[in-house]
């Protein structure tokens, strides 16, 4: 990407960088891959902590953005979460139900202060979320939609980029 911008940061700069490959002063393979960086942040790329047999059933630290009706990546694979669910886990433990089911017995015998800021100590909170549909064997990571895309920061359409990738790629 020699003699490419280091950084897209408004819409004109997409536009003009864009036209300079359409001329053949930048290379098209340039423009179409610094826009693949611009799309990969549409996304909260989340370590998979735990997978559930089915692989319906995905782990991952705390993510507030999760929420139900989303449709995550994966791969090539976007599932949408029917239920997005948190639990606090016990730092100790691996096994995330059985913590859950402590912390919640813990909860009710009713520890005193002390005790109760030590255990929050402890503990660490994980997003449960359910999938339509299965990931993909040996899923490392899973994307959830950003709150603010870059077509929101750049102030351009999906359509616009969509189209200018088409006349490119031609």
């Amino acid at each position: 990407m020699k003699g490419f911008p280091k950084v897209i940061k408004t819409k004109s700069d997409l536009v003009n960088t864009f036209k300079m490959a359409k001329k053949g002063s930048l290379k098209k393979s340039d423009w179409l891959e610094a826009v693949a960086k611009l799309e990969n942040q549409n996304w909260i790329m989340c370590p998979v902590i735990n997978l559930s047999e089915d692989r319906k059933a995905v782990t991952i630290m705390f993510c507030a953005e999760a929420a139900a009706g989303q449709r995550v990546k994966n791969g090539a694979v976007y599932p949408t979460i029917q239920s997005v669910e948190t639990v606090e886990v016990d730092k100790h433990t691996t096994d995330t139900e059985n913590a859950a089911t402590e912390g919640q017995e813990a909860a009710r015998e009713g520890t005193g202060s002390g005790q109760a800021a030590a255990g929050q100590q402890n503990t660490t909170t994980h997003t449960i979320l359910n999938l339509s549909k299965a990931v993909n064997i040996g899923t490392m990571e899973i994307g959830i939609p950003a709150a603010v895309t870059f077509y929101d920061r750049l102030g351009i359409s999906r359509e616009e980029v969509e189209e200018m990738k088409g006349e490119l790629e031609a």
